[in-house]
């Protein structure tokens, strides 16, 4: 064991007042007199605008929309420290850096889906250079599910030989409490326009209607199972009529009723087959395949008795599930908020301390 791999991990986190990253700097400042403040460290954070050093408070503008190699140097104890950054915004030009730093050595931990979801090729160099003796670790469990152990199931599958057949699942936390709450005889637009307001969807919510979101985590449970895919090869129903696809949010939420019928006549069918509807995320492994789609499922179903904002999903493999003469496995639980999210961060901050 080498003295840096000895060193406690000093960690930079990207998008460190947001949300999830000023959750994530306070989880790490009140870890500091706990054991795990002896493994990790926070060293710095960045919004979009300026970068903090947490030792002496310092700050420095940044010049554009992303932090420089040289700024995290600036707030790391030595130019060989063993090095974490966590990236919780949701940037593209974050994204961008994964691969330098991992093949310079440096660790990612990240609830940001657009690096393992992107391009492929992108995506593979940062694969490989994780898998150079030099090479920094990648983690990326808060990018399906927050804090729930999704992505580390399947790899943990993976790697003791399971063949999984196939990942299915509720990936959001919206489209979750969307259609929890729907009781299939009111306004659908009734129900999206009081998520809104509570805060339940984006600001604008076909963001969250069009399914984009879940094909991005799709791919992730995807490519964790072996499959080369991308964003274009996921068949995605949106649930937002193409004549409101270019129109202003304003407009959007007023038209938005206009669909309220036909999404009625789906739940009305559902019912009458002892069904509800939910919006679901689908990789069939054997198959090679993915889809996101609005499905009936049997009211007995897992999917059908989930409540709230939770995430769900169910995996088959050659152990679990009818191939290995048992029941699928379930993961279930909350699937965003800014304190699951962050502790999945950090979850996998510690998972990286603890390698030696």
């Amino acid at each position: 064991m080498t003295t840096r791999d000895a060193a406690p991990v000093e960690v930079f986190v990207c998008g460190g007042t947001g949300l999830v990253g000023s959750a994530l700097v306070a989880q790490l400042r009140a870890a500091t007199s706990t054991p795990a403040g002896a493994i990790v460290q926070l060293r710095g954070f960045c919004s979009s605008r300026e970068v903090t050093r947490e030792r002496d408070g310092a700050t420095t503008g940044i010049a554009g929309d992303s932090v420089s190699d040289d700024e995290i140097l600036a707030c790391c104890s030595s130019t060989d420290a063993r090095v974490c950054v966590v990236d919780c915004t949701s940037s593209q030009l974050v994204t961008d850096k994964y691969a330098s730093w991992l093949e310079r050595g440096w660790n990612v931990a990240t609830a940001n889906k657009k690096g393992n979801s992107g391009d492929f090729s992108y995506y593979k160099r940062c694969v490989e250079a994780t898998k150079s003796p030099d090479g920094g670790k990648w983690f990326v469990e808060a990018t399906i599910g927050a804090g729930l152990p999704t992505v580390s199931t399947l790899r943990t599958l993976v790697a003791t030989g399971d063949e999984v057949e196939s990942v299915q699942g509720i990936f959001s936390g919206t489209m979750s409490f969307l259609f929890n709450t729907w009781d299939g005889e009111s306004a659908f637009s009734e129900t999206v326009a009081m998520a809104k307001a509570a805060g339940y969807t984006e600001p604008d919510p076909r963001e969250d209607l069009n399914g984009l979101d879940v094909a991005r985590k799709v791919v992730i449970a995807a490519r964790e199972c072996g499959l080369s895919i991308s964003l274009d090869d996921v068949r995605v129903e949106s649930l937002v009529p193409s004549e409101l696809e270019s129109c202003s949010a304003e407009d959007f939420m007023t038209r938005f009723s206009e669909n309220d019928a036909v999404i009625a006549a789906r739940a009305r069918d559902a019912a009458q087959e002892g069904c509800v509807l939910r919006f679901v995320g689908k990789v069939d492994v054997r198959r090679k395949t993915a889809t996101v789609e609005l499905s009936k499922f049997p009211k007995t179903h897992p999917f059908a008795t989930l409540s709230g904002a939770d995430n769900i999903f169910e995996i088959t493999s050659a152990r679990y599930g009818p191939t290995g003469a048992s029941t699928p496995l379930i993961i279930r639980g909350p699937g965003a908020g800014a304190q699951v999210t962050a502790a999945g961060v950090f979850g996998d901050v510690i998972s990286l301390a603890s390698r030696r």
